[in-house]
């Protein structure tokens, strides 16, 4: 295991792109009032080093642009340009994280006043050459009380060949796309249908009114040739689904498990899942302390799925295979982070004068043997791969 101290670090808020590369995102006063401009900055783990990107390029988080390219490299953004007649140019870029040149795949024109409030574009870029764009506009609920952003419409774009296509799959235009996620160099986990736990929509929906929620094993290639087909009805086929009274809340990829969290409304509890995506097999943790969301607390170790819970006894690690403790942590240690088999902790140490200061240590699972140990303030950690682990410090 490779572990590796960033000292004298006053915050991290990055986001993990690839290999030793993070993306950070600072925000500031911009053309609009309604939208603030944003800067790009990738930090090098390993030189120790921050560069903007394209500083002289004016960027707005107006549209949610998702990377659907397993270890992608590239980086996608919007920039915009002032059309000097009441109007902007939204461009898409896609910027090469190896040699740094960018190339402009798209350009919206729209009326900025719109967001973030009465419109909404969810951006997947699929492959090289084909994206989707989902709008969503904001529908009135039945009763009148509630509005959102339900009414989607979606194209397949070609921006290769310049080339759209209106999608009519009706699953897709009736619940809409929530997210993917990126799984491996052919396949992608896609949610449809939006959580009805968000903004207490359960309560303010009808039953008739909810979507169907559906995660699904998409083959990207095979997704974009049935997309071209323009079905009303394709063939996907759900690993899970929900409906009103069970929702899901998150989801995310670890090593080779799908980990979603569903609430079920009648039972007042949390499940968990672990869904092997290569044995199918599938591991569940039920939660029935209202409203405590346990996704955060699901890992996997040497793939293997384990549950984090903290007691009177400390931290422990319910393995969900075996369904016993593989290890407990005194209730000293405050579990920080989990790379493979590191456990990353911190705990409070006195000196003889009285002094406490904050202590960072790495322990091997389960043996609990310490590795190692550092003195200062932890802010954060980040994974490059299974085995190499960067801890900030401040």
């Amino acid at each position: 295991m490779n572990i590796r101290f960033l000292a004298q670090s006053e915050y991290f808020n990055g986001i993990h792109l690839k290999e030793d590369i993070i993306l950070e995102k600072e925000y500031e006063q911009g053309a609009f009032t309604n939208l603030p401009k944003v800067r790009y900055y990738l930090y090098y783990l390993e030189e120790n080093v921050r560069k903007e990107v394209m500083p002289y390029s004016d960027k707005v988080d107006i549209f949610q642009i998702t990377d659907c390219q397993y270890n992608s490299d590239y980086l996608y953004f919007t920039e915009y340009t002032d059309m000097l007649d009441g109007s902007f140019t939204f461009n898409i870029i896609r910027y090469n994280l190896t040699d740094h040149t960018h190339t402009k795949i798209i350009s919206l024109k729209d009326d900025i006043q719109l967001y973030p409030d009465n419109k909404q574009i969810k951006i997947f870029i699929l492959d090289d050459a084909n994206l989707i764009i989902q709008r969503a506009l904001p529908k009135v609920s039945e009763a009148g009380n509630y509005t959102d952003f339900f009414d989607f419409s979606l194209i397949l774009f070609n921006f290769v060949k310049n080339k759209q296509i209106l999608i009519s799959d009706e699953n897709l235009t009736r619940n809409g796309i929530e997210f993917i996620l990126p799984y491996n160099e052919t396949s992608c986990i896609m949610k449809t249908g939006y959580s009805v736990y968000e903004n207490n929509r359960h309560q303010l929906l009808t039953k008739e009114e909810a979507a169907v929620e559906s995660l699904i094993i998409l083959n990207i290639q095979q997704f974009i040739s049935d997309l071209q087909l323009e079905q009303p009805n394709m063939v996907i086929n759900a690993i899970d689904q929900s409906y009103y009274d069970t929702t899901v809340l998150k989801a995310k990829i670890i090593d080779n498990f799908l980990i979603y969290s569903k609430y079920n409304y009648e039972n007042k509890d949390e499940n968990i899942i672990f869904f092997d995506l290569d044995t199918k097999e599938i591991y569940t943790c039920i939660n029935k302390t209202t409203g405590k969301k346990l996704l955060n607390n699901a890992t996997v170790i040497e793939k293997t799925p384990y549950i984090i819970s903290v007691n009177s006894s400390g931290t422990q690690f319910l393995n969900l295979i075996t369904n016993e403790i593989d290890a407990t942590y005194g209730e000293e240690f405050d579990i920080r982070y989990v790379n493979n088999n590191t456990i990353i902790s911190t705990y409070i140490e006195r000196t003889l004068f009285g002094k406490k200061r904050e202590m960072v240590t790495i322990h091997k699972f389960p043996s609990k043997k310490l590795i190692l140990q550092e003195r200062g303030e932890y802010i954060g950690a980040v994974s490059s791969n299974s085995e190499t682990t960067y801890i900030f410090l401040k």
